[in-house]
């Protein structure tokens, strides 16, 4: 089983990589003429090319049924 600094790092490391393909694909984009959908203060937002924007949807916050105390210890691997 993974130290949790070897799960962490993992996790950091993974994160650089959804970010790097994230501004490739933007670039990407960009140079094609394409428009990106991005979230923005709850909403689905389209940016287009000339730098226009349009509001494609609103995101409805959904109330969790779980109650969850300071200092709860989370089990993210899978049963089994």
């Amino acid at each position: 089983m993974a130290s949790t600094l070897e799960m962490r790092e993992e996790r950091k490391k993974l994160n650089q990589a959804a970010k790097q393909a994230s501004e490739i694909a933007n670039k990407e984009n960009r140079a094609l003429d394409l428009s990106i959908q991005v979230v923005e203060d709850g909403y689905v937002v389209e940016k287009r090319v000339d730098g226009s924007r349009q509001i494609i949807k609103k995101i409805d916050r959904i109330k969790s049924k779980i109650k969850l105390k300071k200092g709860i210890v989370l089990c993210l691997e899978p049963k089994g």
